[in-house]
């Protein structure tokens, strides 16, 4: 384990660096576990073996590998330390029970809660891409350091059209643990979706609650009361009945479980718990927040009673949850003061920094859009010196992050001021700062408090370089936001897409510069978008790094994205390539060129595809007139 809480890696691929106890801790129809011990650091784990090398096995142990791996990060997902370059054997960490032997204690409503919200947390990115596990039950739900995590996912699908041998999988079979296994995984398991683990979920609550296995296609529902209707509702024998993802389960226990009264009594004691030193209550209080809907605000108080210490674990252990107060935050809150705002902005810097710490990129894309907004409008000097701190010391993906968001979003007069006369701001955020600034002017800076905000903010510099580290402390709720101004889609804008590209993206977008006909250049993400769903074929969405849109103003679009990941990266082009073409293209798109594929966007607009996978880069042209030939036009403008 590190400091921070991460499960550290091992990744020798050595199968003699483990040492394995003599008996197995469990045995399943194709592989064997036993606690081991890792040589070189005495460290113990769970190594992980294939009974046999019979192609199916392997096959399926490569793919539990390669979830974990894609999902890993999750905190609720088993991650892989270790693995056979050869896949046939695999190490874990080794937790501390499964479902099955803490029974007793799931059948008390809170724990039972508590394990569903950390199943539905570990799969809600991989339903997202296309993933099902197809394979939940109590045996396959581990306690680990403290939280539950999902593990096995070697009956897991892959998403379509990266299958590997869908055969493997035949119709009509059995699939999965009989009473916990969706109905129709006995018809067609490769064409199941998110519903299919949802009904196992609900399966897994009836057996915690009754202490009954389930039998195959019956669901088993609690005597009465709210966890039947959540129960039934998750089991639904025809698909289409059925509660159709883990977020709609999770709204329903929300729904049957939690009055007004309940939810605020429950925050109350969470926040008491973790000051008593639970250091699960943090976690749990967050999860509570993001989940409650129209009661969060409720919850404000508690949520952000918590100190920074608590809010990093909390932030580390689900980074979701984080992600959704942060977007919350942007919404007005009551009172709506300017104290109240500067706390909020105080409260984003904590969870800000803790996000940068775990690597958690798409949580802090979030935190530095609503710090951006909340500070707009804040007034104390001491708050927007540390906002100022922040900006002008971020560095790698942080800035990187940073400066995308001020290409859409502005910063206080007073705060980019201090940014832009540090001279150890890195050159991105800089650029975005002149970048924003030359696209139109902003209200002048009250002179009001000006000198004393740039030595405030050189004196917190001076003291980060000395000693390395700011210290940061609790401040309370959050205010009411800036709304986001929407202004004239063409004045002050920029005019080409190299103006607001960050490498690697730069040199993927440059010749569209010459292109002479922009009207305007953004990079906000709107309903057109290249995060893989589009109007003819809406999909789970993943999300870009970066993204830039310019349209000529008379019926073409361009879009370009770059993409954090490998595995968002292929979602989206996987699914665009695998579009059906135009009914009427025109006459070069008929053929396109190899690299190319033109398909139908919307039942009046055709689209063409291009990409750079090594730097994980797309480029979309979408027009809706029949004039125009999209293949023509991107061979006049090649990379």
């Amino acid at each position: 384990m590190s400091s921070d809480g991460a499960v550290l890696p091992l990744e020798s691929g050595n199968r003699k660096d483990y040492a394995l106890d003599p008996r197995p801790i469990a045995r399943g129809g194709q592989a064997t576990v036993f606690a081991a011990t890792h040589k070189p650091t005495g460290r113990r784990v769970a190594f992980k073996r294939v009974d046999g090398h019979r192609p199916g096995m392997v096959a399926r142990m490569r793919r539990e590998i390669e979830a974990a791996r894609l999902f890993g990060d999750c905190p609720h997902v088993m991650p892989v330390l270790d693995h056979s370059p050869a896949f046939d054997w695999f190490i874990m960490p080794l937790a501390d029970a499964t479902a099955s032997t803490l029974a007793g204690e799931l059948a008390r409503p809170e724990a039972l809660r508590e394990l569903v919200e950390a199943v539905c947390a570990a799969l809600r990115v991989p339903h997202e891409q296309g993933w099902i596990h197809r394979d939940l039950k109590p045996d396959n739900l581990l306690w680990l350091d403290g939280r539950w995590v999902v593990a096995d996912w070697g009956l897991g699908r892959r998403p379509r059209g990266q299958t590997t041998d869908a055969g493997r999988t035949r119709m009509g079979t059995a699939f999965g643990t009989e009473g916990f296994a969706a109905p129709e995984l006995a018809v067609d398991a490769h064409a199941a979706g998110p519903q299919a683990d949802v009904y196992s979920i609900g399966q897994i609550i009836g057996w915690a609650l009754t202490g009954r296995l389930p039998h195959a296609n019956i669901a088993l529902l609690p005597a009465d009361g709210p966890w039947r209707t959540i129960v039934k509702a998750a089991t639904a024998h025809d698909v289409q009945r059925r509660l159709a993802s883990v977020d709609d389960l999770l709204a329903t226990m929300a729904d049957e479980l939690d009055s007004p009264d309940a939810v605020i009594e429950r925050g109350r004691q969470l926040l008491a718990d973790a000051r008593a030193g639970d250091p699960g209550a943090g976690p749990r209080l967050l999860r509570l927040a993001a989940q409650s809907g129209e009661h969060y605000q409720a919850l404000q108080e508690d949520l952000l009673g918590l100190d920074n210490e608590q809010i990093r674990m909390a932030v580390a252990a689900d980074p979701s949850s984080a992600a959704e107060i942060v977007r919350m935050l942007r919404g007005p809150v009551p009172g709506g003061s300017a104290v109240a705002r500067e706390r909020g902005v105080a409260w984003l810097l904590v969870v800000a920094r803790q996000a940068e710490v775990v690597e958690q990129w798409d949580l802090l894309d979030e935190a530095i859009d609503s710090l951006l907004v909340l500070s707009g409008q804040a007034d104390d000097l001491d708050i927007l010196a540390r906002v100022a701190e922040w900006m002008a010391t971020r560095a790698g993906q942080a800035a990187s992050s940073l400066a995308v968001a001020l290409r859409r979003l502005p910063a206080h007069p007073q705060v980019r001021t201090a940014v832009s006369g540090n001279p150890g701001t890195d050159h991105r955020i800089l650029r975005a700062l002149r970048s924003r600034t030359a696209a139109g002017p902003t209200p002048a800076a009250p002179q009001r408090g000006r000198k004393r905000l740039l030595l405030g903010a050189a004196a917190v510099l001076l003291a980060a370089s000395a000693i390395g580290t700011v210290a940061l402390v609790d401040w309370g709720p959050p205010g009411e936001p800036q709304a986001k101004q929407s202004g004239n889609p063409i004045a002050g804008l920029p005019r080409k897409p190299g103006e607001l590209a960050l490498f690697p993206m730069e040199d993927f977008v440059e010749p569209w510069n010459g292109y002479p006909s922009w009207a305007w250049c953004s990079s906000e993400i709107g309903e057109e978008a290249v995060n893989g769903s589009f109007p003819a074929r809406p999909a789970g969405q993943v999300h870009p790094k970066q993204h830039i849109r310019c349209d000529n103003g008379g019926g073409l679009t361009a879009m370009f994205a770059e993409f954090k990941g490998q595995a968002d990266f292929e979602v989206a082009r996987a699914r665009y390539l695998g579009a059906d073409p135009p009914a009427n293209p025109a006459r070069g798109e008929a053929d396109p060129p190899e690299g190319l594929h033109v398909f139908a966007w919307s039942p009046t607009k055709r689209a063409l595809v291009w990409s750079d996978p090594k730097n994980r880069l797309i480029g979309l042209l979408v027009t809706d007139s029949a004039g125009t030939d999209l293949v023509e036009l991107w061979q006049r403008y090649p990379r």
